[in-house]
């Protein structure tokens, strides 16, 4: 696909919901005894991949006026496919580890070389036992009756967190996790409106066993698809985004604080969010930051490059276990469109000024491929993305940004 530089962006529009908690929704409505309903679900490359697990392992599925229906509480072994979404292989993972199935979880070609050694380690410390080609998937969990543990993540990760809590559930005696850098919360927070005795104080999350009730989630719109959009509105004009999530604000204080110009209308979980063409200053990114905003780095990486002075990114090692090495492509691509940038052992520094244009190699990965177009767009010439169809993982409307 060719990415023309856009002049002016000036649109209204409404991002798709959040994938990190549709997922999470559609595992916890099939642990929960009665009917979930989840309004406003992302239908996705990534979230059909759980809906269908969950279906397979013996939760009844259904849709009703736009709703996705799951009626939880019934169990059964098998095998699932998770294709490219790691989310749905690490939680469900935690999730049967305690049930009385096999479950054996594969994934496409981009997944099956992700290392899952820390998810393996850190349920192995919990009782669960988990077959696997030396740390990678295929997965194969036989589920037994787990211990809670006190879980100290050595690196953050949302995805174990959420793994060791739905194991958690199962699990004999209390389990607590200790973050020393903070991550996204939308497990905690799920599993507490879906019944479950847990408590989240000074950065110690506390879980109790817990039976699930079947709730009603109303998914918000993607902050991290809300963030390409909010590039080009800054960088291009205006944008006005209506229903976003604002569980993770870190997004929008982070631009706040390099001189962004937005405005919030806040409606309880969710805000409408107005993002005018703004200077911008070079900035730093490291530490709990960089956990936080991991998803949008590279996106990051691409603003750094159009903003003069120098940015670095760092403490970000977690890029290179993603769908790609997302430092090595963010780097070699945007060298590429003309940027200024050097790799880092955990980010990178980048010069910034202005982009000349050029191809791209997504590497299958939809982050990568989203914001290198995005780069193409702010370039002088623009270029061609080689994988249009990877943005199908999150995003599937994405392309009609450039329209």
């Amino acid at each position: 696909m060719r990415i023309k530089p856009i002049k002016e962006f000036n649109r209204a529009l409404t991002p798709p919901p959040d994938k990190s908690i549709t997922i999470r929704a559609v595992i916890m409505g099939w642990l929960s005894c009665g009917t979930t309903v989840i309004k406003n679900p992302l239908l996705s490359g990534d979230t059909i991949a759980a809906i269908d697990a969950v279906g397979a392992l013996g939760a009844e599925v259904s849709f009703e006026k736009g709703n996705l229906i799951i009626k939880g509480g019934n169990f059964c072994s098998g095998t699932v496919d998770a294709r490219n979404s790691a989310t749905t292989m690490r939680l469900l993972a935690g999730a049967a580890a305690g049930l009385d199935i096999d479950v054996t979880i594969k994934g496409d070609a981009s997944l099956s070389k992700r290392n899952m050694r820390s998810l393996i380690s850190a349920l192995s410390d919990m009782g669960a036992e988990i077959d696997s080609k030396n740390g990678f998937p295929p997965l194969t969990v036989h589920g037994r009756k787990l211990n809670g543990i006190d879980f100290d993540p050595s690196s953050p990760s949302a995805q174990i967190k959420s793994a060791v809590l739905l194991a958690g559930l199962s699990a004999e005696g209390q389990t607590t996790v200790k973050e020393q850098i903070k991550t996204r919360p939308h497990t905690e927070d799920m599993l507490k409106s879906f019944g479950a005795d847990i408590t989240n104080e000074n950065g110690i999350i506390t879980l109790k066993p817990s039976k699930l009730t079947a709730t009603e989630v109303n998914v918000p719109g993607d902050m991290s698809s809300a963030a390409y959009p909010i590039v080009l509105g800054l960088s291009r004009g205006f944008c006005y985004l209506k229903n976003v999530g604002i569980a993770r604000h870190e997004l929008i204080d982070f631009l706040l604080s390099i001189g962004a110009d937005i405005e919030e209308e806040v409606l309880g979980d969710r805000a409408n969010i107005l993002v005018k063409k703004s200077s911008l200053k070079p900035f730093t990114v490291s530490g709990a930051l960089s956990a936080a905003l991991i998803d949008e780095l590279p996106l990051l990486a691409v603003l750094a490059s159009t903003i003069n002075g120098e940015s670095i990114i760092t403490d970000a090692a977690a890029l290179k276990n993603k769908e790609c090495d997302r430092i090595k492509y963010t780097v070699s691509n945007l060298r590429n469109l003309g940027a200024e940038i050097v790799e880092l052992s955990d980010g990178f520094k980048i010069k910034g000024g202005s982009l000349k244009g050029g191809n791209v190699v997504a590497q299958g990965d939809h982050r990568i491929a989203m914001s290198m177009a995005i780069a193409n767009a702010l370039s002088e010439r623009g270029g061609m993305i080689d994988d249009d169809k990877c943005v199908e993982i999150s995003y599937p409307s994405f392309w009609e940004l450039f329209l």
